[in-house]
C-alpha cells in the first residue's frame, strides 16, 4: 500500500516574493486577487488564511521590498567614503535593480502607488513618505559631503539631493518604459558631471 506523503509546508517568504513581483509589475490598483491567486498558487480561502486580504498583502510586501533599497542603494550611498563614488556607485545600482533580468523594470516604492482610490489612499500616502525619506538619506549623505569639504559646487545638500532622487525616479519610468542599462548608464553619467 502506498504512503502518502507529507503536504509540502507553506513558504510564506516565498508566496511574498511572488506577491511582491506582481505589484512591483502591475502597482497596487492594476494588481488583483486573482493576479497574486495565480502567480503565488494558493487556492483563494488558503491565501486569505494566510495573508489577509489585498490591502494587508501589499503592506507585507512593501515591507519586504525596503531592504533592496536600504540594502543595496542607500547602504552604497553611505558606505562609500569619496562623494563622487557614492554617487556614481548608488546610480550603478539603481540601473542595475530597474534593469535586473530578475525583477520587473522599475522600482515599487516609486511607482506602485503613486495614485489609488479613495479608499486606498493609505498605501499612496505611506509610498510618498518612503520616497520622502529617501529624500532625506540623500540630504544627509551630501550634508556629510560638505562638512568633509567633499563638495565643490555651489549647489547645497537639498538641491544636489532634490536633483538626484529626480533623476532616479526618472529611470525607474523610464526603464519602466522600456530604457535598457546602457540608456540608463549614460544618463547617470551626464548626471555626475554635477559633481565633478
Amino acid at each position: 500500500m502506498a504512503t502518502v506523503g507529507r503536504p509540502r509546508s507553506f513558504d510564506k517568504e516565498e508566496a511574498l516574493k511572488k506577491a511582491m513581483h506582481v505589484f512591483w509589475e502591475k502597482g497596487y490598483e492594476g494588481t488583483s486577487m486573482a493576479d497574486l491567486i495565480e502567480s503565488i498558487g494558493m487556492k483563494a480561502p488558503s491565501l486569505y488564511a494566510a495573508f489577509g486580504n489585498k490591502d494587508a498583502i501589499f503592506k507585507e510586501v512593501v515591507q519586504k521590498y525596503l531592504p533592496i533599497v536600504v540594502n543595496g542603494q542607500l547602504a552604497t550611498l553611505n558606505n562609500t567614503s569619496d562623494i563622487v563614488e557614492a554617487v556614481e556607485n548608488t546610480l550603478k545600482e539603481c540601473v542595475r535593480l530597474f534593469t535586473s533580468p530578475d525583477n520587473p523594470h522599475t522600482c515599487l516604492i516609486m511607482t506602485a502607488a503613486i495614485n489609488a482610490s479613495p479608499e486606498h489612499q493609505d498605501h499612496v500616502v505611506s509610498l510618498r513618505a518612503m520616497r520622502e525619506d529617501y529624500r532625506n538619506a540623500w540630504v544627509q549623505r551630501f550634508e556629510r559631503a560638505e562638512q568633509e569639504r567633499q563638495l565643490t559646487g555651489q549647489l547645497s545638500p537639498q538641491q544636489l539631493a532634490d536633483f538626484y532622487v529626480t533623476l532616479i525616479q526618472g529611470m525607474s519610468l523610464r526603464a519602466k518604459d522600456g530604457a535598457n542599462k546602457q540608456d540608463l548608464t549614460r544618463t547617470a553619467e551626464i548626471a555626475l558631471q554635477i559633481l565633478k
